[in-house]
């Protein structure tokens, strides 16, 4: 069930029905329920995972908790984090190890696992490792009940795309619930609209021109090339950034506050920067659970590059098992630590006329890099990357061919800088009903004419 579709419309209100009239003492019951028929809804046959690596994480806290020694602890962590990364290296990595690395020194038959990529694994495999390692560093106490656990993994907001989710952030508000009807649902209504907005009116109106340059269309021009690597920076942005407003806006309808993913990235004055707001979950999950503890950007000058590279060449495979994925987390490793070295510069006036000017170069360097993301393979990186030396064919077709899609790159660069939840929350709390509704209903009548009957799925539920 997309965020977006009848289906999912039919679900909710079920949900909230039952949420409204359901006693606060069985909530946790009903979160469990509800998101086991949420995840069923895509596979039935692998609802067994998320519950599977609940309660691993439950018996693994508890286990390690019960430990006489500081030794024993660690071992009984390790083992446990084993457990809970197996299915994940299984299902997602299997296929890459034997085709790419053994394969070709073993001179073996082709061969890939016959097995679907689970719905949502990297997400609910990470959740669960942050809950068991904060229990280990005693930074969220050890919880008894299965259920809770199971429920902090499965409450069905977050549990297909994220946020990646802190025990702190969420238990105790599982905890203790609201009363369905004491909820302030004008700021849930307007985040959940914002995300539709990008999701249904800028990312998938941005995936046509998008495909087709990079499944290798005919008669392609430079300007094609370029709507097309410009278009899948804007539409990866739109598409992610938009299911985590949406998820916000919903968990904030059933009383449940997540925290932001995304804090107008595109603004950032270097891919340092960058990472710190662009799905802000999964940058503090490596910097706090891999980079800090390999010496963050302690010690001498090459054990911190090693740090930053190990950290975002992972981040890259944590995306997709390809050498593509583990290219670009290189290159983003690389500007980071370029950004380490030059950290200090640029201060006062001229700082702020050099902010404006790393920004554009920022956004550049971090849109070339996403064509590696979006590439199949390196040679179609090559190619699109190439194609923006292509002839320019004639500039007056190639505008009434993407009149549209132009207008919405145009429309989001010029708002991109308001794109934040206090605005939302601003104008929920100021601005009449009688302009607000009205303005929030020409959003969806936009998103309905626009919307092509078959929606794409976000792009994130491949990961």
């Amino acid at each position: 069930m997309l965020f977006h579709t009848p289906s999912f419309l039919v679900f909710f209100v079920a949900y909230f029905a039952l949420q409204i009239a359901v006693p606060l003492r069985h909530r946790l019951w009903l979160i469990l329920i509800g998101g086991s028929a949420f995840y069923a809804y895509w596979n039935p046959w692998l609802l067994w995972l998320p519950h599977l690596l609940a309660l691993i994480g439950w018996a693994g806290a508890l286990w390690v908790a019960a430990a006489a020694g500081a030794g024993a602890r660690r071992w009984r962590l390790a083992v446990s984090a084993a457990l809970l990364l197996f299915p994940l290296l299984f299902f997602k990595y299997t296929t890459f190890v034997y085709q790419q690395i053994l394969r070709p020194v073993l001179d073996t038959p082709d061969w890939s696992l016959p097995l679907p990529l689970p719905l949502g694994i990297s997400f609910v495999t990470f959740t669960m490792m942050a809950y068991l390692v904060d229990c280990y560093r005693a930074v969220y106490p050890v919880e008894r009940r299965a259920r809770m656990v199971s429920a902090y993994m499965v409450f069905f907001p977050h549990l297909i795309a994220g946020p990646i989710l802190r025990p702190r952030e969420l238990m105790p508000q599982l905890d203790r619930p609201r009363p369905a009807l004491r909820v302030n649902a004008v700021p849930a209504i307007l985040i959940f609209t914002l995300g539709l907005a990008k999701k249904v009116i800028f990312a998938n109106q941005l995936a046509d021109p998008v495909n087709r340059v990079y499944a290798g269309g005919t008669g392609l021009t430079s300007l094609d090339y370029a709507l097309a690597i410009y278009g899948f920076s804007l539409q990866i942005y739109c598409d992610f950034s938009g299911y985590t407003d949406m998820a916000i806006g919903l968990a904030l309808m059933l009383g449940v506050k997540l925290p932001n993913n995304f804090s107008r990235p595109y603004g950032s004055a270097s891919v340092a920067e960058f990472w710190r707001r662009w799905h802000k979950t999964l940058s503090f999950w490596f910097r706090d659970y891999v980079y800090i503890p390999m010496g963050g950007n302690r010690g001498e000058p090459w054990r911190r590059l090693r740090n930053v590279m190990v950290t975002m060449i992972l981040a890259g495979l944590w995306h997709g098992a390809s050498w593509t994925f583990a290219l670009w987390g290189a290159v983003h490793g690389a500007c980071i630590a370029l950004n380490h070295r030059l950290a200090g510069h640029a201060k006062g006036e001229r700082g702020r006329v050099a902010r404006w000017l790393a920004v554009v170069v920022t956004f550049h360097v971090v849109t070339l890099a996403w064509i590696l993301f979006r590439a199949a393979d390196l040679g179609t990186g090559w190619r699109v990357l190439g194609g923006l030396f292509a002839p320019v064919g004639d500039p007056a077709d190639f505008l009434s061919r993407n009149a549209y899609s132009l207008v919405l790159l145009a429309i989001f660069l010029a708002t991109h800088r308001f794109d934040n939840h206090a605005v939302l929350r601003w104008g929920a709390a100021r601005m009449p009903r009688a302009v607000l509704w009205p303005v929030v209903g020409l959003v969806w009548a936009i998103a309905i004419a626009v919307d092509t009957g078959g929606p794409a799925k976000f792009i994130y539920f491949d990961f």
